[in-house]
């Protein structure tokens, strides 16, 4: 009996604090742990995004026929420029004739009052669009050369 209980004595004693090669043990499943978050967090992919962006479309080959109104050509081309988010952007805006509150774009396009802000931003640096200051949100404008 006595040689079990030393044998379960020793057993229960070994560990990191008394030389059972614990420490190793442990820093070695740390370390595979942090490694799987890490890969993890770098192949996870955020719901509702694309898994790879589409390569921007290249223009025709073929020449563009004008049509009646010059502003219909130069509204196709700067849509053609956009990436989608502006694309939807502009297309909300010519749908209510030019002009839209900024809080309007957010909820009927879905986007968060953050992003819809920064498309907006992103247009107004391309010269698409015009903002000012409306109460507690701002009024987008499309240019006037856009307008048509």
């Amino acid at each position: 009996m006595q040689l079990d209980r030393e044998a379960a004595m020793q057993y229960v004693m070994m560990g990191p604090m008394n030389g059972g090669g614990g420490y190793q043990t442990l820093f070695i499943v740390v370390i595979l742990l942090l490694l799987a978050v890490i890969l993890l967090m770098f192949f996870r992919q955020r719901p509702g995004q694309p898994e790879t962006r589409e390569p921007v479309a290249k223009a025709d080959a073929k020449a563009v026929e004008p049509s009646e109104s010059g502003s219909e050509d130069k509204l196709e081309v700067a849509l053609r420029l956009l990436d989608e988010n502006e694309r939807r952007v502009v297309e909300a805006l010519v749908a209510k004739g030019g002009e839209m509150l900024q809080k309007d774009i957010s909820y009927e396009l879905g986007f968060s009052r953050v992003k819809a802000h920064r498309v907006v931003q992103s247009l107004v640096k391309r010269g698409l669009v015009t903002t000012e200051e409306h109460y507690n949100t701002n009024r987008v404008s499309l240019v006037d050369w856009l307008k048509g």
